[in-house]
């Protein structure tokens, strides 16, 4: 395997881990707003918000530092 593979293996795995974390960020911030964990829910919906937020931003990011330069 070329080193250029490896880096996008790693890159391709950092872009899913991030996509998971965020998931079950919005869903551990769902449940404190469905009052199964007892917490107080503004911090609920600020996970869940939080959670949304990185879902749709930083993969975005991490694929746009990370794409070759065009020549």
């Amino acid at each position: 395997m070329s080193p250029s593979e490896a880096d996008a293996k790693t890159r391709f795995f950092v872009i899913s881990a991030v996509r998971l974390a965020s998931l079950a960020l919005i869903a551990v911030g769902m449940a404190i707003i469905a009052g199964k964990i007892d917490l107080p829910k503004p911090i609920g919906a600020a996970f869940a918000i939080f959670g949304l937020l990185e879902l749709l931003l930083l993969p975005r990011f991490l694929i746009r530092k990370w794409k070759s330069p065009s020549e």
